[in-house]
């Protein structure tokens, strides 16, 4: 049974403890979370002086697997407690009183903002990091030497109150959070206590609870096997998550998605549970390298939904042998025609579900395939659809598949199109065909209509830059009419004039559908019969 030690401590002890060591934390942990808002909204509590949360501490005998910190790279000594409940807080205060998140503080609105140049202009706004490092009274001189230097008048008793508030705010430090401290030894106990404690504030999600769970079965799956398969996929442009690498564990693992029925799992030995570690990493390495060099998507930005890669990954585990032609366009045609309709946007885990049961039938392509048709009336694209803003549009990650496939050059500099290509002047760019600037100076187009995936094309910095604010009609004339075609600009150089702007969106989807359309009639074939 834990024995439970209570106590407070001031904000400025816990830092001191934090940064030199003192604290650290265990493997089920996750990584420093918390936006900048969260952070500044974290010390106006602590200024009102609202009730902020305890800190629960860890006193183990023996220590299991740590997460580094990384605060004080200088530091290698070993934790006399580990953070169960409050890392976000301490680590949020360390970055704000270090300067690494600038929060500042507006002495007449008792108000707190992340630092823009805007504050800069107003005197009344001064660094949380200078007051509590500095001092009330520094801040304060300093204060009053800036407002002394602009036109801004300040009556003396304003300035008494301006002291005041500083005073109050350099208390910040010494702040008194409840500190509670579990001695005991029982990893499954302070695994149990950790998911209970962050069902609570900022909710840990399933996926999360379940690698606490993992990280208590199997020691070191999370440092040392997630860390590492992360960093790796980062290497090759796919940033991913740990949770997306526990989904497809779980997948694999159980034939299901649902944390929530994991207790079978749990009761496997640390050698099963590293085994079927391996088995999904060398799935989750062809599907990455399946989406890279088949579907033609360099990296993960350009991935509209990456639990799709999850049935995906789950089709490969069970392959022992390489995909077959079909296996791969049909593969192809199952990934885009849900992404570009949403399959797995709101919650995923139902359709995940169908997906996974689907592969363990027979013809489980074809499964797939069919679990799309109950939402998804028709196959075919129309031009409607094509229409609308390119920014985050279903189907520009399919548009550039289809151009990669055909080895579509850059305008300018004749290399073929990638997100890969190396140096800023051939990095990819979406470049407007008629320049922002150039429809701006007419008040016949709308945002929407100027921001239209139909006026988009993929071209490299340097060519995206020599155009800048030219005219279509100016441009696309000294470029050979086959770079044109293989992006699907219409040809009529009519249409390439600013009055027929419209026309051109008009004409330019018509091709894109068309193509489209071909693409996948021709990975999907037998689905269009």
């Amino acid at each position: 049974m834990a024995k439970l030690e209570r106590t407070d401590k001031p904000v400025s002890v816990l830092l001191e403890e934090l940064g030199g060591g003192v604290l650290g934390l265990p493997e089920i942990q996750r990584g420093y979370v918390w936006n900048r808002p969260q952070a500044r909204d974290l010390v106006d509590s602590l200024y009102r002086e609202y009730p902020s949360g305890l800190i629960l501490l860890w006193k183990p005998k023996d220590l299991p697997e740590l997460r580094d910190i990384a605060l004080d790279q200088n530091n290698s000594r070993t934790p006399d407690f580990l953070i169960l409940d409050g890392q976000q807080r301490l680590t949020s205060l360390k970055k704000i009183l270090e300067g690494e998140i600038d929060v500042y503080f507006n002495v007449e609105e008792e108000s707190f903002q992340i630092y823009s140049r805007k504050l800069k202009a107003n005197p009344l706004w001064i660094s949380v990091k200078d007051v509590v490092g500095r001092g009330a009274v520094n801040a304060w001189r300093e204060l009053k030497k800036r407002l002394d230097s602009s036109s801004t008048e300040i009556e003396e008793s304003r300035l008494d109150e301006y002291l005041s508030r500083l005073s109050t705010l350099e208390k910040v430090k010494d702040y008194r959070y409840p500190v509670m401290i579990i001695h005991t030894d029982d990893y499954e106990e302070i695994t149990e206590s950790f998911i209970r404690v962050n069902s609570k504030g900022t909710k840990l999600r399933e996926a999360e609870l379940a690698m606490a769970q993992l990280a208590f079965h199997w020691p070191g799956a999370l440092v040392k096997e997630f860390e590492s398969a992360l960093d790796d996929y980062e290497q090759a442009n796919y940033n991913l998550e740990a949770r997306f690498l526990m989904r497809c564990y779980v997948a694999i693992a159980t034939g299901q998605n649902r944390f929530r029925f994991l207790s079978a799992l749990w009761r496997k030995t640390p050698a099963e549970l590293e085994d079927i570690w391996r088995k999904t990493k060398k799935s989750i390495d062809h599907t990455i390298n399946f989406i890279k060099n088949n579907a033609g998507l360099e990296s993960s930005d350009w991935v509209p939904s990456i639990n799709a890669l999850v049935p995906i990954v789950f089709y490969l585990s069970k392959k022992n042998a390489q995909l077959t032609n079909e296996e791969e366009k049909g593969l192809l045609f199952w990934f885009f025609e849900a992404t570009i309709h949403g399959r797995f946007t709101g919650s995923p885990e139902t359709k995940i579900d169908q997906d996974l049961k689907a592969i363990e039938a027979g013809d489980p392509i074809g499964n797939m395939v069919a679990n799309l048709k109950k939402d998804i009336p028709s196959f075919d694209i129309t031009v409607e659809m094509t229409e609308g803003k390119y920014q985050r549009h279903p189907f520009l990650p399919l548009i550039f598949t289809i151009l990669r496939q055909k080895n579509a050059k850059d305008w300018f500099t004749g290399t073929v199109l990638s997100s890969t290509n190396v140096g800023p002047e051939h990095q990819l760019e979406l470049h407007h065909i008629f320049p922002q600037a150039v429809l701006k100076e007419s008040i016949n187009f709308q945002a929407h209509e100027i921001d239209d995936l139909a006026n988009i094309a993929f071209l490299s910095q340097k060519a995206n830059r020599h155009i800048l604010k030219s005219k279509p009609e100016e441009y696309l004339d000294k470029i050979e009419e086959e770079k044109l075609i293989s992006q699907y600009i219409p040809l009529d150089r009519d249409l390439w004039k600013v009055d027929r702007f419209k026309d051109f969106l008009k004409e330019r989807r018509k091709l894109i559908t068309e193509a489209i359309n071909d693409y996948m009639k021709e990975t999907g074939t037998r689905f269009f019969l």
